[in-house]
C-alpha cells in the first residue's frame, strides 16, 4: 500500500460507544481489550445499535479478542461500535467508500 491509498483508512480507539462511520465502508480490523473475565462489545453494520449486527466480542477470560476476516467487511449503512460490560475499549481499522 503506498502513501496515497494510505489515506483511504481510518482507525480509532473508542472506549465509549460511537459512531465511526456514515454511510458505506468496510471494517477491515478490530481488537478489545478487556478489564475483566466477562466482558461484551458489538460492532454493527448501522448508525447505531439497531443496525445489522456484524460481531459479538463475548470474553470469558480477561484477555482481548481479535476479529482480522480474510476479506473486509462490506457495510451498507455505517460503522457503529458498542462498547459493553468491562471492555477497557476496542481498536477498529476501517475504509469509508464513496
Amino acid at each position: 500500500m503506498d502513501n496515497a491509498e494510505s489515506k483511504n483508512y481510518s482507525w480509532k480507539w473508542a472506549t465509549a460507544d460511537e459512531l465511526l462511520s456514515h454511510g458505506p465502508c468496510e471494517l477491515i480490523y478490530a481488537r478489545t481489550m478487556s478489564a475483566d473475565a466477562e466482558s461484551d462489545t458489538f460492532i454493527y453494520d448501522g448508525e447505531n445499535t439497531t443496525g445489522v449486527p456484524i460481531i459479538e466480542f463475548e470474553n470469558g477470560v480477561k484477555e482481548g479478542q481479535l476479529f482480522a476476516p480474510p476479506v473486509p467487511v462490506y457495510c451498507r449503512q455505517g460503522l457503529y461500535v458498542d462498547i459493553g460490560t468491562n471492555t477497557i475499549g476496542v481498536f477498529v481499522l476501517w475504509r469509508g467508500l464513496p
